[in-house]
């Protein structure tokens, strides 16, 4: 843990209250919720975390004239690639017929949220690279202009 930035120590330290503050505010939630709403509400979560955190890194960037050189690569990040998948998905079922619903009490509204949160922090710095096939870490690739073409 002593590698962790100290965005990152604040990241860590804000899913359990993220999650406690879930759960303080889960009497507004629905006690019923369908599989693809629950599975779009825990994507945009994901896809929101990511956000922040590269507005975060592009407003640190602007500020330190020191800033790494761009550099091309066709890949792409896991996190954003594990939130656009779990978007389109859940409007595939959303819009399909075999959509359930699941009774969601308070407790798990705000495990979700955390179990979500902590899953983007853990994967945050892997890329999925097309060419050779591989999944890499990458601490920097807010750095990385995304290709589909090498």
């Amino acid at each position: 843990m002593s590698d962790m930035t100290g965005a990152e120590k604040v990241e860590l330290a804000l899913i359990p209250l993220v999650g406690a503050s879930v759960w303080a505010m889960a009497q507004w939630l629905p006690d019923r919720v369908g599989v693809g709403s629950l599975l779009l509400a825990a994507s945009v979560l994901l896809l929101l975390q990511g956000l922040i955190r590269d507005l975060w890194l592009l407003s640190r960037r602007s500020r330190n004239s020191q800033a790494s050189p761009r550099q091309e690569a066709l890949c792409m990040c896991v996190e954003s690639t594990v939130g656009v998948t779990g978007v389109v998905a859940s409007l595939v079922v959303l819009g399909s017929a075999v959509e359930s619903k699941l009774v969601v009490s308070h407790l798990l509204w705000s495990i979700l949220a955390a179990v979500v949160l902590a899953i983007g922090f853990v994967i945050k710095d892997f890329v999925f690279e097309w060419h050779p096939l591989r999944i890499r870490r990458d601490k920097d690739h807010v750095n990385i202009v995304f290709s589909w073409k090498s």
